[in-house]
């Protein structure tokens, strides 16, 4: 364990200890490090990693503060986006269902081969400067390849490289917003998306939804109240609820966008492993639309790069809050991408795990289908999250605790709540981290078993 992780464990002792409270302002950065004999940068990382677990946030000018007050979760919610349990990778005998990653057994061969002619090269000086922030040409023609098999149309010169797609939404609601100023987006969502709002001091507008995600009416609703600057929605397969809006629908939104002046960010982390055929908010408005992806989950996290596409007259601004926030994306990461772009492995590891979660999806179905409110996806979109509503009389916290006691780990549904009021009492599941389907399967079973209870389950033996 490295020193950072140690002093981020014994904070984490202290808090569970009592001797420190939520909303207790913990040592600066300085303090800490003498108080544990390391440097301010090992302190720094410390404090980031007990910001990572969920345990404290900061806030500029005023210091590290423990998480937990009623404040801290009407702001951002229920600890932090992933359980505990699966901040450490690989935990022996469990299986990790709160993540929404993708395996693939030829990644990691994928990834060494990038890395390994990345070294080979002999260009001298190649890594020596600094670039546009929005990336090299060559860059952004690569990405524009790729970005125009998922939306049209598509022009380099619209194109930011960010790093991952969470920093592509943060650069967007920071770009296009103000203090005090709202975020409209679906009233379950991605925990991101209310981190960064409460990082931003920007206030929240949960939108009602249906089986159809993100309801019209009610997205008016909230802009006639005023002062809505952004529309955040994950229009087709929604996390965690795996809705897809219509076309009608998806129109819809963009007159009541059009009347009230909001732009319209489009999170599409898993559009490329799909193809429903609807048109993105992209294709249907550019002038008013953002559209976001990443590389995350067609080969890896490790890749930290996040694609976006704006609109002609917002490029300078986002531009220049990029440089601002993290200047430039590492050219040596772009070039490993570019090479896995160019070579063919992004599309057919693509293909390979769009076979892979249809046939996970269809296994879950079989097993725990009772407790689904969608039939299964097509195959050629496949869901690889599924939204579970728990039977009248089981709790989340109870559910989630007995799966744990089973080696299961899923994720409560409030995790994914926007603020307190929304009703929910779901879990959800991944169906793609677990590299094993025999330990799928034996964990589906198993939560099968607790579902079927009529009261907040009991361990399994």
């Amino acid at each position: 364990m490295k020193k950072f992780e140690e002093i981020a464990a014994l904070i984490v002792r202290k808090i569970e200890d009592g001797e420190y409270q939520p909303g207790d302002r913990l040592p600066t950065h300085r303090d800490l490090a003498y108080e544990y004999g390391c440097s301010v940068g090992t302190a720094s990382r410390a404090y980031a990693e007990l910001e990572r677990r969920g345990a404290c946030y900061g806030r500029i000018g005023q210091g590290t503060f423990v998480y937990g007050t009623l404040k801290d979760e009407a702001a951002i919610g229920k600890g932090a986006i992933f359980p505990k349990e699966s901040w450490n990778e690989g935990a022996y005998g469990l299986t990790d269902l709160s993540k929404n990653s993708y395996f693939h057994v030829d990644t990691e061969s994928r990834l060494r081969d990038a890395a390994q002619r990345l070294l080979r090269r002999n260009e001298p000086g190649a890594y020596f400067s600094y670039h546009d922030s929005r990336g090299r040409p060559r860059d952004r023609e690569v990405a524009e390849r790729w970005l125009s098999t998922l939306v049209k149309p598509v022009e380099r010169e619209n194109i930011i490289i960010t790093q991952g797609a969470q920093s592509g939404l943060y650069l967007a609601m920071a770009t296009l917003a103000h203090a005090g100023e709202t975020v409209a987006t679906e009233a379950l969502g991605y925990p991101g998306i209310r981190a960064a709002a409460y990082e931003l001091d920007l206030k929240l507008a949960p939108v009602a939804m249906d089986q159809e995600g993100l309801i019209p009416e009610a997205f008016e609703d909230v802009c006639r109240r005023g002062n809505v600057k952004i529309l955040v929605t994950v229009p087709s397969n929604h996390n965690p609820t795996g809705a897809t809006q219509s076309l009608f629908r998806r129109e819809r939104i963009i007159e009541i966008a059009r009347r009230y002046s909001v732009t319209i960010a489009e999170d599409g982390v898993y559009v490329p492993l799909q193809n429903l055929g609807i048109p993105s908010y992209r294709d249907l408005a550019p002038d008013i639309s953002i559209f976001l992806t990443t590389m995350s989950k067609v080969m890896s996290p490790a890749l930290r790069l996040g694609y976006m596409i704006a609109p002609d007259n917002l490029v300078p601004r986002l531009a220049t809050k990029m440089t601002t926030m993290n200047w430039m994306t590492s050219p040596l990461i772009l070039d490993m991408a570019n090479f896995l772009f160019q070579s063919g492995q992004v599309e057919e590891q693509g293909r390979l795990l769009v076979e892979i979660c249809h046939r996970r999806e269809k296994l879950a179905h079989d097993i725990i289908g009772h407790w689904l409110d969608r039939p299964l996806s097509p195959a050629h979109s496949p869901l690889s999250h599924l939204w579970i509503r728990l039977p009248e009389g089981q709790s989340m916290s109870g559910f989630v605790s007995s799966a744990r006691r089973e080696n299961i780990i899923v994720v409560a549904g409030d995790t994914f709540a926007m603020n307190r009021t929304v009703d929910v009492n779901h879990i959800r599941i991944c169906l793609m981290a677990e590299p094993r389907d025999q330990i799928l399967s034996k964990a589906l079973e198993r939560l099968a078993i607790l579902l079927s209870q009529q009261n907040s389950p009991v361990m399994l033996i």
